[in-house]
């Protein structure tokens, strides 16, 4: 099922897999010696297979599972990597759903940094947030790769739309678009030739990438601080037609079910909507009730 593709000579990941099941964008490092999965997909299955492809890809064991957060989609692999060591950030495992539990293993866990070295060779983890709560990303300064997870989907994923949803699943809270624009700040500081998204399809342009997501979040951070000042409730407010937004209606009408396209395109607007205006207008509060 799970099949790696060369990204450069220390990275590879597997694409297609997401398409035929419930899983992310995973893949791995390798530091020389050992490698580091990347995620572990939606299933022992996927997290499996995962763990095979990178040891017969690198020809060197995996030591480290990295998780970027706490979605099923990019943890419910795990038990592939169990007798393996655990990275992660606190509020990652802090917000984790009780039915999972990490008691056992082995765990390097960090509150905003952590590098893995070994020989001329590092990859180093941070905390951002933005996405979720306690999501993380990971970057390989020696190839300038970013894994930034699901801060980023791209075409034909969601339309290439943020996924803001669920900033935290219980209670249900939106996500946090000021820690996006402080990630998207950092990583134009980074020297970075390649973007891993969380689903979609990997990003070669990334400064110009970085450029248009900028521009998108603070067209919407200044459209909704307007209107929140004007005194608009979220019901009264209706998205602006920005391109990367017409981009997706336009891409409605090239799909076979339109109407379900467009309903679905609409209620995930709806999501991004709630959350510019639940952060803006003082409802956001990632530590306790929203």
């Amino acid at each position: 099922m799970v099949k790696l593709e060369k990204i450069t000579e220390h990275v590879a990941i597997d694409i297609e897999t997401q398409s035929t099941t419930r899983s992310c964008i995973i893949g791995g490092v390798s530091l020389g010696k050992y490698s580091v999965a990347i995620d572990s997909g939606g299933s022992l299955e996927v997290g499996t297979g995962l763990r095979h492809e990178l040891e017969k890809y690198f020809k060197i064991p995996v030591r480290y599972l990295f998780l970027t957060h706490t979605h099923g989609d990019h943890r419910n692999g795990r038990d592939a990597f169990k007798d393996l060591s655990l990275v992660t950030c606190q509020k990652c495992i802090e917000t984790m759903p009780k039915s999972v539990s990490f008691v056992k293993w082995k765990k390097d866990i960090f509150d905003t940094n952590f590098i893995l070295k070994e020989d001329n060779l590092s990859l180093e983890f941070q905390h951002v947030g933005g996405h979720s709560y306690g999501f993380s990303i990971a970057y390989f300064p020696a190839e300038k790769v970013l894994f930034a997870g699901d801060l980023f989907l791209t075409n034909p994923i969601n339309f290439g739309l943020p996924f803001m949803g669920f900033y935290q699943n219980k209670p249900k809270r939106t996500g946090n678009p000021e820690e996006y624009l402080a990630a998207f700040d950092r990583f134009m500081k980074m020297k970075i030739d390649v973007i891993i998204p969380g689903h979609g399809r990997a990003i070669w342009n990334p400064q110009e990438y970085l450029d248009e997501q900028i521009v998108f979040y603070n067209s919407l951070k200044s459209f909704f601080i307007s209107a929140i000042e004007e005194g608009k409730k979220l019901d009264e407010i209706e998205m602006p037609r920005l391109e990367l937004i017409e981009e997706a209606y336009k891409d409605v009408e090239s799909r076979k079910k339109r109407s379900y396209a467009l309903k679905f395109l609409e209620n995930y607007l709806d999501w991004i909507k709630k959350s510019f205006y639940n952060y803006y207008s003082g409802k956001f509060d990632a530590a306790g009730e929203q």
